[in-house]
């Protein structure tokens, strides 16, 4: 194949420069417009345990989007779906609804609402400086939905020169296909950014990924099969996993002086899925069989404006956002001549989902500057959205009404510092159109016996409101009937977790940090898709969720070689209030981490290899003979990826290449995990890659 030639190529041309004499190069230190850089947007480390991944672990391991990075991280699974393209996340065994993904703070508009359930490749890394992980339940910051977790992705806000000009092209397989012309993942990045002057910073970033699908045992979009003098519709045009195409494009105009700093961003996303249809229709015609196919094309747009406002007044450091965020996404529904390969009448045209974002947020820390134990921070969030929903892959009733929903919250944190103990006891008010007020609490403790051990406590609510989806979807055609309950409760609980943390220095070359986590979710009136009767499905509170578990990460670096092996261990616990008996025992799960890294100074060469074992997971549901609670099994998988990054030309030009996948998983047998809690599920096999696959990222980097 072609790409093996590219990596081939790269091998030989880094091997050629590591002989080479090292040049002696001055690293140009970032410009810092706003102080200090990393505390921009980011989550309070003193609060939280927060797990951070740089830009060069995302750039080493050629992560193009969110799920290309979080894959492989422990208390986190990466769900795709190869119908609609999106992949989304779950932490601790809770769904992507419980988990809140922001931007600098503000949360992403999507198909599905804001903040949560995000599809993961839809977020692109190539301006990103890091993503912070947190687990447990934030709901005093971060407002309800923030109960498993949140993913914060902090974009870049400075430059190492006065202009500085990047741009990469990335080729890499999907599976065994790939060509320049219909198979392969295609990946082109451009960003350019400039110190105007002393105060202001200005810069854009543009990508293009245009994924040509996985047809594994199909055949693709023009795929027709003859049989004699007829038509065979055997089932295998099309894709298993269907194209995309993604644009993207950000822009940036940021000022600091002294204690007062601003910025403006604008965003534009947009994504082309083609489903093609697997069954083709044939006639015959005056002798000649006419062959077309019934296809579906949906276009996404999303436009997202935000602003900010930053800095120090009178000892008081405040900030606030405005965003307004605007996604559509249009359907069309057309006839596809396979003989002429092209589009014979359109047949249907319409926008299916369309979207309103209003967010304003307001923090003031230092309140109490003067007072040398306590301290306070308070403020306010505010979120608007209107609209209707739906999702890429299912036809939609033509009866969906324009919908609002909107959040008014004031939130306080206290801290109290003496000694070796800290606490932190927080107040949110949460004030919602559909559900009025609700009072969500946190309490934080931590403590430092010496200066190399920390231990924590965080305990609060996981409140959760219905989402968009639980309250107002509605999908109805001829094999589906599906309805949002706008009469959804609120689910509610509380949440546990505990960390003990040690850093050790062994000698100037090496340290060792090891971390232990423990964890309990206690979730009433959670909410789950039910079937009430003659195939119609809608959304109910019925159950009680716990999650109990334990996990480890310990970093190992000696020199230039560093390590981190990562053990979680987690039961789910789930009791259906609709039936009179029902297993409500803790089904555990182990999933485990390693990572390899190492740095070769004189070749300018980082080496990566990553693992992850994701450990048999079980459900139960009831069979349909016996009427009894069964157990369903969705079996265990390994993933691992590894590449090399290699820079030239005094840090000019970078090449990395790698392999993902490399234990080739495709699909995963599975019985019933998938199912409706409580409801019957046919043993299957869920899709959960495209095998294993090469890429090759060639970057150029200009500082002038």
């Amino acid at each position: 194949m072609r790409i093996a030639s590219f990596i081939c190529f790269g091998v030989i041309v880094g091997n050629l420069y590591a002989q080479r004499d090292s040049v002696s190069v001055n690293k140009l230190d970032e410009v810092l417009l706003f102080g200090n850089e990393q505390s921009i947007n980011s989550i309070n480390k003193e609060l939280f345990s927060v797990k951070t991944i740089s830009a060069q672990q995302i750039n080493q391991v050629g992560a193009n989007n969110l799920a290309d990075i979080l894959n492989q991280q422990l208390n986190i699974n990466i769900t795709p779906n190869a119908a609609d393209g999106r992949s989304t996340i779950s932490m601790f065994g809770l769904s992507g609804d419980y988990v809140k993904i922001l931007i600098d703070n503000v949360p992403l508009v999507s198909d599905n609402g804001y903040g949560n359930n995000i599809d993961l490749t839809q977020i692109n890394l190539e301006d990103i400086a890091r993503i912070e992980i947190v687990e447990g339940a934030m709901g005093v910051l971060y407002g309800d939905n923030a109960v498993a977790g949140v993913i914060n992705i902090i974009t870049k806000k400075s430059s190492p020169s006065k202009w500085n000009i990047r741009a990469s092209v990335q080729e890499e397989t999907v599976g065994e296909e790939y060509n320049f012309d219909d198979e392969g993942r295609h990946i082109q990045n451009l960003n350019i950014s400039h110190n105007i002057s002393d105060h202001w910073y200005t810069s854009a970033n543009f990508s293009r990924n245009d994924f040509k699908g996985f047809k594994n045992n199909y055949f693709g979009k023009d795929y027709f099969g003859l049989s004699g003098n007829g038509v065979n519709n055997d089932g295998r045009r099309g894709y298993e996993w269907n194209p995309k195409l993604q644009h993207t494009l950000n822009t940036m105009l940021k000022y600091g002086k002294n204690d007062f700093n601003f910025f403006y961003k604008f965003n534009y996303y947009n994504e082309t899925l083609d489903i093609y249809n697997h069954a083709i229709n044939s006639r015959l015609q005056n002798g000649e069989y006419d062959i077309t196919a019934n296809d579906e094309q949906f276009i996404s747009n999303r436009f997202r404006h935000e602003a900010q406002v930053f800095g120090k007044l009178n000892q008081v450091d405040y900030n606030l956002s405005l965003s307004y965020q605007t996604q559509t996404r249009d359907r069309e529904k057309y006839t596809y001549d396979l003989r002429r390969q092209q589009t014979r009448r359109i047949d249907v045209s319409m926008t299916n989902q369309e979207s309103d974002l209003w967010f304003s947020k307001g923090t003031f820390e230092n309140l109490l500057s003067r007072s040398p134990n306590f301290n306070l921070t308070a403020g306010y969030e505010i979120t608007y959205q209107q609209g209707y929903d739906a999702v890429a892959s299912g036809a939609y009733s033509d009866n969906i009404a324009e919908k609002d929903l909107g959040n008014y919250d004031v939130f306080s944190q206290l801290s109290f510092a003496k000694n070796n103990w800290s606490f932190y006891p927080g107040v949110r008010l949460n004030n919602n159109s559909n559900y009025g007020s609700k009072l969500i609490w946190s309490n934080s403790a931590n403590y430092k016996p010496a200066k190399d051990i920390k231990l924590q406590a965080v305990v609060g609510s996981a409140y959760k409101t219905p989402t968009y989806t639980n309250l107002y979807y509605e999908l109805i055609d001829a094999n589906h009937d599906v309805q949002g309950n706008p009469d959804l409760n609120p689910e509610d609980g509380i949440s546990y977790l505990f960390s003990a943390e040690k850093k050790s220095l062994l000698n100037k070359d090496s340290h060792i940090q090891n971390n232990l986590k423990i964890f309990h979710f206690d979730i009433d009136d959670k909410i789950d898709r039910v079937n009430i009767g003659d195939n119609k499905f809608t959304y109910l509170n019925i159950a009680e969720y716990k999650v109990l578990g334990f996990s480890t990460e310990n970093n190992f670096s000696y020199k230039n070689f560093q390590t981190n092996i990562g053990l979680s261990y987690t039961g789910i616990s789930q009791s259906l209030e609709t039936e009179t008996s029902n297993p409500d025992d803790y089904l555990f799960s182990l999933n485990a981490t390693a990572a390899l890294r190492y740095y070769w100074p004189k070749a300018e060469t980082r080496f990566s290899l990553l693992l992850k074992y994701n450990g048999e997971l079980q459900q139960y549901f009831r069979d349909n003979e016996t009427n009894e609670f069964v157990k369903g099994t969705q079996e265990d998988y390994s993933l691992m990826d590894a590449s090399i990054n290699k820079y030239f030309f005094e840090k000019r030009f970078e090449v990395t290449l790698g392999a993902r996948n490399i234990f080739n998983v495709v699909r995963v047998n599975n019985s019933a995990i998938t199912a409706t809690p409580g409801h019957e599920a046919p043993e299957t096999s869920l899709l959960f890659g495209y095998g294993r696959s090469y890429f090759l990222k060639l970057l150029y980097n200009l500082n002038i």
